[in-house]
């Protein structure tokens, strides 16, 4: 973890986890081999790319995130981003694949 990111788990088995995180900057491109994942914005607001789309987000809104699709997000409010990520299996970070054919 870095001052960029803050993630904490706030339950979960071998079936769901579930964590706050917020957002200052960004969260690069990566996938999920083995799980897909919801996030729910609790607050701020962002740039989310999901695949081939790019889109806003804002508090209050679902993003469902299918496993072995990249994704990333940067925050563009001007509070940090804090989302409830949950994914299904649980997540212990083995399955987590950064892109590394990033275009900029």
């Amino acid at each position: 973890q870095s001052t960029n990111i803050y993630s904490k788990q706030l339950n979960g088995d071998s079936l769901s986890s579930a964590f706050c995180i917020l957002i200052k900057q960004e969260v690069k491109s990566h996938k999920h081999v083995k799980h897909s994942e919801q996030v729910v914005v609790l607050e701020g607001e962002g740039l989310m790319r999901l695949g081939n789309e790019e889109f806003k987000i804002s508090q209050g809104e679902v993003i469902f995130i299918p496993r072995n699709t990249f994704h990333s997000v940067k925050s563009t409010g001007k509070v940090p981003l804090k989302v409830l990520s949950i994914q299904s299996p649980g997540f212990d970070g083995s399955d987590r694949v950064p892109e590394t054919n990033t275009l900029k």
